[in-house]
């Protein structure tokens, strides 16, 4: 990389994208289910096995995935969290009360292929949650400036909840996770032209993914 051009601006080599997503598709984090106190609203029980990376999350419920992701973060790509005795693994808890609680392990993938996992939206209606009863919140994609690692594309429009991270890029949805409870619970972002409505991009900043999330009633 050129160090005298500033960073979105330096030229990458051609083989950049497939090094990018061989390096991101080297691993995946196991994350077990090791205790749940009082019951899960959205239905995690003792042992279930989930495998997650920085950017897919196997159908685990975005507001866990949310509390653990920064650590997870640090662990997918090499890193850990101080206080740990052990280099491959941590454990964390759901932001419910520590409801839920959970081990992370790092796995090495043998082959490679792009790690990805397509699970289904589970129904949260009626479960003792007013605004999600009342509102939905979608994530429309508006355009992606170099390459979604992934996939993205302008024009996309997915749902979302803090229950249900679906077939959005985890990281992406880590970035948007306190939009979205704004929206939901009634609350809306004084800069913004429709209260329904918050704009804002993807953590990646070299290949900016600009979306917007907009909160609809039911």
């Amino acid at each position: 990389m050129d160090e005298t051009k500033p960073y979105l601006e330096a030229e990458r080599p051609e083989d950049f994208v497939p090094t990018v997503l061989k390096t991101i598709n080297s691993c995946y984090e196991e994350v077990t289910i090791t205790k749940v106190e009082g019951g899960c609203p959205y239905g995690h029980r003792e042992g279930e096995q989930y495998r997650v990376t920085a950017m897919n999350h196997d159908g685990l419920c975005g507001s866990l995935y949310q509390a653990i992701s920064p650590f997870l973060g640090s662990l997918h790509y090499g890193g850990n969290s101080p206080w740990e005795k052990t280099s491959d693994s941590f454990k964390g808890l759901c932001p419910e009360m520590g409801r839920v609680q959970v081990e992370v392990r790092r796995m090495k993938r043998d082959t490679f292929s792009v790690f990805r996992t397509r699970p289904t939206l589970r129904d949260m209606i009626g479960k003792g949650f007013p605004s999600l009863d009342k509102y939905r919140v979608f994530v429309e994609i508006l355009g992606v400036e170099r390459h979604c690692t992934w996939g993205h594309r302008k024009g996309q429009r997915l749902e979302v909840d803090p229950f249900n991270i679906g077939d959005v890029c985890a990281n992406l949805y880590w970035g948007a996770y306190q939009f979205i409870n704004l929206l939901l619970t009634g609350g809306s972002l004084p800069w913004e032209n429709d209260k329904h409505i918050i704009h804002s991009m993807c953590p990646d900043i070299f290949n900016q993914t600009s979306y917007r999330l907009i909160r609809e009633e039911r």
